[in-house]
């Protein structure tokens, strides 16, 4: 007889057509992949310059859906998530030859009988020692076809997420499937088969293993939050698959990935705020909404379009490194800088609160329900609550007193005749002053720019028409009129001060 597995070695077991088909038929599966249930806006970076350029969106990105859920990307095409291998169709294709079963289980039969109880064991150690003629199959076949490339070849992983990712889900199928196969047909001899097909496989297995450890020590800068999420979320779908016919000694691959991820997460983190930082001062003065600002929000939708991944598996608990807490010091991050960065208003205080107020409204605005998911601790939910209404009255009073105390302070409805008519003067040179130089002022979200218009009116309005009903009274109001049509200023009525007020931040 023949040194033990030497005829299984040379036996054609695989059929190379079919495994090419069904590699072809799950790389098309990811291409094209029509499962809605698991798409969502995820984006794969965010372009700084792009917002800069773009001064007319007040959003700094475009929408994909209508402009419910803007993304940061480079056109409106949508990135689905990645099929989970329960999603990836590999066809109806056979990849055991017709036959070549039957010849496998006699090869083992004879072993059994010529070596007697150890035969098994016999098999096995052979298995190991041909794991390399074994696995020559994909060698001499081009498929699986990623197999053939070194991670080495990748300078950059997060610039070929995409590859590595198809690297990983196809061949992983693929494997799979060939497991399943080999045993599926027949009970008998099943030990052996499942020994055979690790050895067989061992090879191959190890290259994925080699693949998942790139992915998981990359370093991912703030600009890649969505591919470094697609990537991991396509390692914890395919990680148990490969360990269940993983060897023994590929054990540790496993926890040593998981820990390589937490740790890049939390580095990542902190490259999210260096990059807030560090670009806050990047801003042109006819956006109102700040591209960091932007930013933020379109980080918060890749996390939230991935919630279960960062919250269960890259940031578990509910201690100080869960990931409610390291989101709620990104915000914190964000709005520090963002205030410190407004001091360049600081020349112009109605400026400076209306900046703050359009950043602040518009990141609440956009993010509102999926801040609750994401930060999932009710004491930090509230603390960022509190937190925003307590700025937002704070600026809103504040830019209130700045931008109608000047008009306001003109008004004294209780002075003689004389003084009144003077004050309604006084009263429309401030307030053209102040309307001339807001009037183009951006305040893009409709809700803000109306509390605001109203906050205006309500502010000077009861003043003024107590100024201008003693005028009227006492007969002054013609005088005024005269006054206006000699060039000295026009009188507002209360209808006209109504509608002037509501023209603010129209620009």
């Amino acid at each position: 007889m023949q040194r033990p597995g030497e005829e299984i070695c040379r036996l054609k077991l695989w059929d190379k057509g079919q495994v090419f088909a069904a590699t072809e038929n799950l790389q098309r599966s990811i291409e094209q992949t029509p499962y809605s249930i698991q798409a969502d806006t995820i984006v794969c970076c965010f372009s700084l310059s792009r917002c800069h350029s773009q001064s007319s969106s007040y959003d700094g990105y475009a929408s994909s859906d209508g402009g419910d859920n803007p993304t940061p990307t480079s056109s409106n095409v949508r990135q689905l998530h990645y099929p989970s291998h329960a999603h990836m169709d590999p066809g109806h294709v056979q990849l055991i030859l017709p036959g070549s079963m039957t010849l496998l289980e006699d090869i083992f039969h004879n072993y059994e009988v010529t070596f007697g109880p150890g035969y098994k064991e016999i098999l096995l150690q052979a298995f190991s020692a041909n794991s390399d003629k074994l696995c020559s199959f994909f060698y001499e076949a081009d498929i699986p076809w990623i197999l053939r490339r070194s991670t080495k070849s990748f300078k950059d992983p997060s610039e070929c997420t995409e590859e590595l990712i198809t690297m990983l889900k196809v061949n992983t199928q693929v494997l799979c499937l060939m497991q399943q196969q080999l045993c599926e047909q027949s009970r008998p001899f099943e030990e052996l088969k499942i020994g055979y097909f690790n050895q067989f496989a061992k090879c191959h297995i190890k290259k994925l293993l080699d693949i998942a450890v790139c992915l998981s020590e990359t370093v991912w800068s703030a600009t890649h939050i969505c591919p470094m999420l697609l990537a991991y979320e396509a390692l914890m779908d395919v990680l148990p698959l490969i360990q269940k016919f993983a060897s023994s000694e590929s054990g540790d691959f496993f926890s040593i990935i998981l820990r390589n991820m937490r740790e890049a997460f939390r580095k990542l983190i902190g490259h999210i705020k260096h990059f807030i930082q560090s670009n806050m001062e990047k801003h042109q003065d006819d956006v109102a909404i700040h591209p960091m600002t932007c930013f933020l929000i379109c980080s918060m939708k890749s996390f939230g379009s991935h919630r279960n991944l960062v919250q269960s598996t890259l940031a578990p608990g509910d201690n100080s490194s869960s990931f409610g807490h390291l989101l709620y010091d990104v915000i914190t991050c964000w709005k520090s800088v963002l205030t410190e960065h407004s001091n360049i208003y600081r020349a112009d205080l109605q400026r400076q609160y209306i900046f703050l107020l359009n950043n602040a409204y518009h990141f609440n605005t956009k993010t509102d329900g999926l801040l609750d998911l994401l930060l999932s601790d009710t004491q930090i939910i509230k603390q960022h609550d509190d937190e925003f209404k307590l700025l937002f009255r704070k600026w809103i009073d504040s830019y209130t007193e700045e931008a109608c105390t000047p008009a306001k302070s003109c008004l004294n409805p209780n002075c003689w005749w004389g003084s009144q008519r003077r004050s309604l003067v006084a009263f429309t040179s401030k307030f053209n002053k102040t309307f001339d130089r807001q009037k183009t002022w951006k305040v893009p979200d409709v809700v803000l720019r109306q509390v605001l218009k109203d906050r205006i009116q309500d502010c000077i309005l009861p003043d003024y028409r107590r100024c201008l009903e003693n005028c009227l009274s006492s007969g002054l109001f013609c005088s005024c009129l005269q006054i206006a049509s000699a060039g000295a200023g026009y009188i507002y009525t209360t209808e006209t001060l109504e509608t002037t007020v509501q023209g603010f931040f129209e620009g």
